[in-house]
């Protein structure tokens, strides 16, 4: 005889399982109250956990399985002085436990309250999977449906009997599963405190929990080996799937385009109104702000066509029919937009390579929860930091030397600071009239990064803005940018060379805002 605990809240394809497993054995199947119903209604007798237990179900279901006379039945071993507990107190030796858990994580995206997602945390279920699984020498734990042909297949080909080592993989498969769901917990309590009173500081534990969603050919270059995983902490319940965004044309999307899209995404999100970005080897190469989605994406290609060649490009709204024909004018990898008119995709299907992602909508708005940013350094260890940004103010920023601008400025002033601190270290941005007109990034020397920033923007930087991700200390900096023309300078101040910088700015006639913010991203 099998013994069989049976508690699920996924009932698919559990009778077919079932009336699978009557070939090797005879049943004896013990239930919970809903399962037991189930099963009863599909022509199996089924004894309850009440009957067993003689202790019925209390405090509306929070307590049901949690009794010697379950437990013993699942951790006893196959020795002499176990099986003459079991016979003392007539308990049934437990030969299985298929056990699933409440669906915490599926919950989440209903946007239930607080207290109804409380009732939606299995205690019990975890309790059972972890007793079997410790115990996978005599018991077999199965913790999903997905499991039912491997057990199937494991008795199939040895008798009738599963092998231990068939058992070992669903108990580990069981602790991943248990482990996996007390993180997705641990998340929604992370979220519920970091939007309360108090801040989530950064944790003792981490525990980093990621499911693989597919394998890629290869990582950035072909050499390496390269998968694609997503959260498996439930941190992102507004998203009804992963990935957040439907491919709808074009070649495998690869670990770079991957990379490439969540930085024009980052940058997406800080803007406001039509926009438009170009994305080169994981920095922009156009940025721009519009009156229409059109006029935004000439702006952005207008300041390095060269570079935007092969580049990824992305905008906030719905690209129409006339827009992709002059996307697809060159040369692109990616094209990444939250809608598509039909004229805009028949455009694009001339280019039957070219990547074409239909983004959620939800994505181009600000995180309500901080990333953590985890930086595996190997045998020096992790980095971990929270990566929660600020607001961009330019009414807060404080005018430190020069005219404070007036109302026509601020929203290039928050342009430029909204880009500048996602380039990569030491970063220079100029800008004008929501345009991207000069980068200067991934220098070793901020000197080197205003050299290029100014030779790329050329006479567009007559008047222009520019902003620096860290400290502007040098006057060489400011003698390099008055003689171009830059009207404005952004920076986050706090340098012990400020003073003779400001009074370089005085002397040029530039106006200098200090944001009490560094963005390095290194």
């Amino acid at each position: 005889m099998l013994t069989i605990l049976v508690s699920v809240s996924d009932k698919t394809g559990l009778d077919k399982f079932l009336k699978r497993l009557e070939r090797f054995d005879t049943l004896k199947l013990i239930a919970t109250r809903s399962t037991s119903k189930f099963l009863e209604e599909h022509g199996f007798a089924c004894t309850t956990v009440e009957e067993l237990t003689k202790f019925p179900e209390i405090l509306s279901g929070r307590v049901k399985t949690l009794h010697p006379k379950v437990l013993g039945g699942i951790l006893s071993r196959p020795s002499v002085e176990d099986r003459n507990v079991l016979s003392q107190m007539d308990i049934p030796e437990i030969d299985m436990v298929v056990v699933n858990l409440y669906p915490f994580e599926a919950k989440l995206k209903e946007g239930l309250s607080e207290p109804e997602m409380v009732e939606h945390i299995d205690v019990g279920g975890v309790t059972l999977l972890r007793a079997a699984a410790k115990n996978f020498q005599r018991v077999a734990v199965v913790c999903h449906p997905d499991e039912y042909d491997l057990v199937i297949e494991n008795m199939d080909a040895n008798g009738g009997q599963m092998t231990v080592a068939a058992r070992k993989m669903l108990a580990y498969n069981a602790f991943q599963k248990s482990s996996g769901y007390d993180q997705q917990i641990a998340s929604y309590f992370a979220r519920q405190v970091a939007a309360g009173e108090l801040d989530l500081e950064i944790p003792e534990l981490i525990d980093i929990r990621l499911s693989q969603h597919e394998a890629l050919r290869y990582g950035e270059n072909p050499h390496q080996a390269a998968g694609w995983y997503q959260d498996d902490a439930g941190r992102f319940p507004d998203f009804k799937s992963f990935p957040p965004f439907e491919q709808l044309q074009g070649k495998e999307i690869s670990a770079n385009n991957i990379t490439d899209v969540y930085a024009l995404v980052r940058i997406l999100r800080e803007l406001t109104g039509p926009a438009a970005c170009i994305i080169k080897h994981n920095n922009p190469c156009g940025v721009a702000l519009g009156r229409t989605l059109a006029e935004a994406f000439e702006k952005a290609h207008a300041c390095d066509p060269l570079s935007a060649f092969g580049g990824i490009y992305g905008v906030t709204g719905r690209i129409d029919g006339a827009l992709a024909k002059r996307i697809i004018e060159g040369f692109v990898e990616v094209v990444v937009a939250p809608g598509f008119e039909p004229e805009a995709l028949d455009a694009f299907r001339r280019r039957k390579n070219l990547r074409v992602l239909r983004i959620e909508p939800a994505v181009l708005h600000p995180s309500h929860f901080g990333a953590w940013k985890v930086k595996d350094l190997q045998e020096f260890g992790w980095i971990v930091e929270k990566e929660t940004e600020p607001p961009v103010t330019p009414l807060q920023f404080k005018c430190i030397v020069g005219t404070p601008p007036g109302p026509d400025l601020l929203p290039d002033i928050g342009f430029a600071w909204s880009v500048v601190k996602h380039l990569t270290s030491n970063a220079i941005f100029i800008a004008r009239h929501g345009s991207s007109i000069g980068f200067g990034m991934g220098q070793t020397s901020r000197i080197a990064a205003v050299k290029h920033a100014l030779a790329q923007a050329g006479d567009k930087a007559a008047g222009a803005i520019m902003a620096s991700d860290a400290f502007f200390p040098a006057v060489d900096n400011i003698e390099a940018a008055a003689k171009a023309g830059i009207s404005l300078i952004i920076q986050p101040g706090g340098s012990v060379k400020d003073e003779d910088v400001i009074a370089e700015c005085a002397k040029a006639g530039i106006t200098m805002l200090f944001t009490g913010q560094r963005g390095f991203r290194h």
